[in-house]
């Protein structure tokens, strides 16, 4: 089943070339005419060709080769991915596909050279089940295995169930937890094996995410505060009090040291995480703070308000770097890329748009379909946005050119709500009409829909 293959259309490119200027030298001394400039172009090209590595890819499990793959140095180890899904099919996009090489687990985004790779290197295949996570007016939230992926019925779901419309949930990084807010403010911790309530958390829960270790959780609250709570008994830790209005949206940085808040008193701020002693006071929106994003590397954080406006900020002194207009609406959400070069905005004005973190500049404009954004994501390697939309297509963009290059068809009412697996190789969306898809990034397929929600799917995610 396994087969060599080139990635990437350079490699099978020069090859061609290096057989016609190979044609082209031979034709040329048999003529007794000057091959200098053609020898000279031919020794460069084959000079390039041999620095093609050749790299196996092992199934850890079975010790079974799955693909073997010829990649240049410059190469992304992202290759070695698209191998495997080639070979795998609905199969590999249904699991978390981690390489190890040594003890060292591979980064996609970084070169086979950067990796370590060398020609002939053996790389080890790690397959882990993905689970969807959903939420849903019905009233609960549901778990699902997404490696059921196929012609064999879904195996039946964890059901974590509320009294009200549940409004989200989440994964603790460990996988361990599943963690649900539902209207009338309650939030509540459950295991994601049993599907058993492990714990409430304390007090008026408006919004809720785990810190980068599950050992806390941090939310907006009541009385114009957010919350840390202990994820082990669901207690309140810390209350962050100083907003002069209700905070809207609370969120840790990426290693945890630190929260961020947004608020309907037009300000954000930066909070200690261990002591709750407020750092910073980023004053600058006039009007409410809707959505709050560290940077990857920690260091910047963007903001959101309903003046139409996102601003980017230096999280050590406070400083606004930049301001990010363009929208005619209230902003509803904003993220950064994974390599926190762009940032990505949607609008109540039907638009997403994508920006340049250093200069500011609107990079691309989406117009959603009838004027409706009910969600926009970065793909993991940022290089599409998916956009969920008043229609019951999920359409996925091109971050470059903003060409559309997949319109996924199938549900019967609005998209509500749309992610993408780590890897970027799934997506999970959820309908106004109740029903979960799996998507297979490659093909655009519907690889399987997931059914028993009787509500709207109001938010969705996909983790290993």
């Amino acid at each position: 089943r396994a087969a060599a293959r080139g990635f990437g259309g350079p490699w099978s490119a020069q090859a061609q070339a290096l057989e016609e200027l190979r044609i082209a030298v031979d034709r040329a001394e048999a003529e007794g005419d000057s091959v200098d400039t053609l020898r000279g172009r031919l020794e460069e090209l084959d000079q390039e060709l041999r620095k093609v590595h050749r790299v196996t890819i092992r199934a850890a499990a079975s010790g079974q080769v799955v693909a073997t793959v010829r990649a240049r140095p410059a190469d992304k180890v992202a290759v070695l991915r698209e191998a495997v899904l080639q070979e795998l099919g609905d199969e590999g996009s249904c699991a978390s596909l981690r390489f190890i090489f040594g003890t060292k687990v591979l980064d996609l985004g970084e070169t086979i050279e950067g990796a370590g790779l060398a020609c002939e290197d053996e790389v080890q295949l790690f397959q882990t089940p993905l689970r969807c996570l959903t939420a849903s007016f019905d009233g609960t939230a549901r778990l699902w295995l997404a490696s059921s992926c196929g012609a064999a019925p879904a195996a039946e779901p964890l059901v974590f169930q509320h009294e009200s419309p549940v409004l989200d949930a989440s994964l603790s990084p460990d996988g361990a937890l599943v963690m649900t807010v539902a209207a009338g403010s309650e939030g509540r911790l459950w295991c994601a094996t049993r599907g058993e309530l492990v714990a409430r958390l304390a007090g008026e829960v408006m919004s809720a995410e785990f810190s980068p270790d599950g050992a806390s959780i941090v939310g907006a609250s009541s009385g114009g505060t957010a919350c840390i709570w202990r994820t082990a008994s669901g207690e309140c830790s810390l209350r962050l009090a100083g907003h002069e209005d209700d905070v809207k949206s609370a969120t840790f940085s990426p290693g945890g040291e630190l929260v961020a808040t947004g608020s309907c008193d037009c300000s954000s701020g930066i909070w200690c995480a261990k002591s709750g002693r407020r750092l910073r006071l980023l004053v600058g929106h006039c009007d409410v703070v809707r959505s709050t994003a560290f940077s990857p590397c920690g260091e910047l954080l963007v903001t959101a308000s309903m003046d139409a406006t996102a601003r980017l900020w230096n999280i050590s002194t406070g400083a606004c770097l930049n301001v990010f207009a363009g929208h005619a609406k209230a902003l509803s959400n904003v993220t950064f890329s994974s390599d926190g070069l762009g940032i990505l905005t949607a609008s109540f004005d039907g638009t997403a748009r994508v920006w340049d973190a250093e200069t500011g500049a609107s990079t691309l404009e989406i117009v959603a379909d009838n004027s409706v954004v009910n969600s926009a994501t970065l793909s993991p390697d940022g290089r599409y946005v998916l956009v969920a939309s008043a229609s019951e297509e999920l359409k996925l963009y091109s971050a470059a050119t903003g060409e559309c290059v997949l319109a996924l068809e199938g549900h019967e009412d609005w998209v509500r709500s749309a992610a993408f697996s780590a890897d970027g190789a799934l997506i999970c969306s959820g309908s106004y009409d109740a029903g979960v898809r799996l998507w297979n990034v490659a093909t655009g397929e519907c690889m399987r829909t997931l059914d028993g929600h009787c509500g709207a799917i109001v938010a969705v995610g996909v983790a290993s």
